[in-house]
């Protein structure tokens, strides 16, 4: 059998379709499952009734707001996807032959200004939406300085009172991931057996811990805001940017497409099989956009294109697309008793001003230095 590797088993384009789908899922997620009568997910506690209502909802009760259940429910795996891609491009940007050795210190320095440099702008202008515009207070100064340095997910117990009801808490997750991939990850890549073993132990750390605290609702939503809910895919995308991928035929592609989103629904009726929902995830996503090679270039422009556009303005789009959702839940949609057609209208009004702010949140981000390594 043929083993993939490097960008054999992901071009850049590919990558960015998957950033395509992962910002897709997630900045739809985060507006369905606000409204009135979308189907609540098990993003950080697992709710066997949750699933329960969304499998007879998919079985027996479909109905013209399927779309909107649909990401209310699935959008957030759009995060284990991204945590698979930036193992994955940890490795093919640190650990090929022609890498340098980048020093800690430096590492943690360039992703933490990488980082804060993305997102200071967006929390500040979500911050004065929310308190200035609708009115809310969320954050006191502490939290608001933790969440700015990108600490609030470990610093503070339940880490869902402690941030702004957006998309900021996942940048103190990353710097978390980026040490430990440089603490443990990444001085094991010349070792034979270190390189796949060490990421192996801490998807296997991780999950006990949260097995260990299945029953304790507080200890498991912390878990899961923290380094704890990305080991599984972002140590699956390192192990395949190490070791590769087999190549498949077209039809096993297919199966394991289309069979990914069945097998996902089912895994969140049962709490150990919902714990290793991402790797389904993941596997369903890869093989969508590895189904597409060997097609004509229209047939494949026509789905890569736009979802590669997509994946290369995901950053912006996460960073942006809470500041439009609150001024319409506050104002118009939070005061509907249940779900009406027109939320597609106000659906189709969130994301193009949600694209329009994202590209303008990249022109400005231009006029600012980069940090470099």
């Amino acid at each position: 059998m043929t083993i993939l590797k490097g960008e054999n088993v992901l071009t850049r384009r590919q990558c960015d379709v998957l950033r395509g789908l992962a910002i897709i899922g997630i900045f739809l997620h985060n507006f369905c499952h606000w409204l009135r009568g979308g189907h609540h997910e098990n993003e950080y506690l697992f709710y066997k009734e949750h699933g329960q209502t969304m499998w007879n909802y998919w079985t027996s009760g479909i109905d013209v707001f399927a779309p909107i259940q649909f990401f209310s429910f699935f959008g957030h795996y759009g995060v284990p996807l991204f945590l698979f891609l930036s193992g994955f491009g940890l490795v093919m940007k640190y650990e090929q032959p022609q890498s340098n050795r980048v020093g800690a210190i430096r590492f943690f320095g360039y992703q933490w200004l990488k980082l804060f440099k993305l997102m200071v702008l967006g929390f500040l202008a979500c911050v004065l939406v929310y308190d200035v515009w609708c009115g809310f207070d969320f954050l006191p100064w502490n939290e608001t300085v933790a969440q700015l340095a990108m600490v609030s997910n470990f610093l503070f117990q339940s880490p869902g009172a402690a941030i702004v009801p957006g998309p900021y808490w996942f940048f103190g997750l990353m710097v978390e991931v980026y040490v430990i991939y440089r603490l443990l990850i990444y001085s094991t890549r010349h070792h034979s057996y270190c390189s796949w073993l060490m990421p192996v132990l801490l998807i296997i750390i991780a999950w006990l811990i949260m097995v260990m605290n299945d029953s304790n609702a507080k200890n498991l939503n912390y878990l899961r805001y923290n380094a704890a809910v990305a080991m599984l895919p972002f140590s699956l995308g390192v192990i395949v940017a190490r070791y590769g991928l087999p190549e498949l035929k077209k039809w096993l592609l297919v199966l394991i497409a289309f069979v990914a989103l069945p097998l996902m629904a089912v895994a969140n009726l049962n709490f150990h099989a919902w714990l290793w929902a991402p790797v389904l995830v993941v596997a369903g996503a890869v093989a969508f956009v590895k189904l597409f090679e060997g097609h004509s270039a229209n047939a494949t422009g026509l789905v890569m294109r736009p979802l590669a556009w997509m994946g290369m303005m995901s950053s912006f789009i996460f960073v942006v697309h809470s500041v439009p959702r609150m001024p319409m839940f506050k104002f118009f949609l939070w005061r509907q008793p249940q779900l009406m057609l027109t939320d597609y209208a106000w659906l189709v009004a969130y994301i193009v001003l949600t694209l329009i702010l994202a590209w303008l949140y990249k022109q400005i981000l231009r006029f600012i230095p980069s940090p470099r390594l």
